[in-house]
């Protein structure tokens, strides 16, 4: 099927679920190698889910949109979700009519399409998202120079490819997606992403807050917070979008009032 996103299900899909699904109910303790359940007296209520710290590391290491790892240039929404920013543009162009190519075409199809919703449907132009620049852990545990950091040559190329990057706090090294590490902010207006703990000591140490590693000085309400499970976190998030938004086509119905009144 084309650009409807739907697809033709058959008979052996639908029973190749459920089996997985009544197979692994028990963890896998009792089923055989062709999938079926061995004990016929167990109850069988689990169902498949995404581990939260497989989902969270997920979220530090492909783009929100595509699926596709990050790599530089590397953006964030108002939301804190991390985007490559080609995906994104291509989105955004996408939403207002113009398809790049036809996998753009496809792919807008499909998002818009998607049962589970667009993920990027509250971007709407290059004001809706920022620049930003996360500090990469090489494939030897070491810091890299930016996004997207690691070794050289034929070999690294391939394994950057394969292995998804991973990111860490330039301030205090703990990594991105950790369960331990905490909640990570985006600071605007340079964008460098540190963990929540290096945001609030630099807020604490000086009257005029600056950013712990550039020294730019930044405002304490332009801080995002990136890729957080806070349910209250992001409905504050949520909240600013929307009201952005209304800011926005309020002014812009505005000046469609005038140009109307002065015709």
């Amino acid at each position: 099927m084309g650009l409807d996103g739907g697809t033709i299900i058959s008979r052996s899909d639908i029973l190749r679920g459920q089996s997985w699904d009544v197979a692994n109910a028990d963890g896998g303790a009792s089923t055989s190698s062709r999938g079926g359940q061995l004990s016929a007296g167990k109850v069988h209520t689990g169902r498949r889910r995404a581990d939260p710290a497989e989902r969270r590391r997920a979220r530090w290491s492909h783009c929100a949109l595509s699926g596709e790892p990050l790599r530089e240039p590397i953006v964030c929404c108002g939301l804190g979700r991390l985007y490559n920013r080609e995906a994104l543009i291509e989105h955004a162009l996408a939403q207002a009519g113009t398809f790049v190519s036809d996998r753009s075409t496809y792919a807008y199809a499909n998002r818009t399409n998607a049962s589970s919703g667009n993920v990027a449907s509250h971007v709407r132009s290059l004001r809706d998202f920022f620049p930003v620049h996360l500090r990469a852990v090489a494939a030897d545990g070491r810091r890299g120079g930016g996004s997207g950091g690691g070794s050289h040559g034929r070999a690294g190329k391939r394994s950057r490819e394969e292995a998804a990057p991973e990111f860490e706090c330039p301030v205090w090294g703990v990594r991105c997606g950790d369960a331990v590490a905490g909640e990570f902010v985006a600071i605007r207006p340079c964008g460098h992403v540190v963990s929540d703990r290096a945001r609030r000591d630099a807020e604490a140490t000086a009257v005029e807050p600056h950013c712990p590693v550039c020294d730019v000085r930044f405002d304490r309400d332009g801080c995002v917070h990136v890729n957080s499970f806070d349910v209250s976190i992001g409905e504050r998030l949520r909240t600013a979008v929307d009201a952005r938004r209304a800011a926005e086509d309020d002014r812009r119905h505005r000046r469609r009032m005038r140009k109307e009144r002065g015709k």
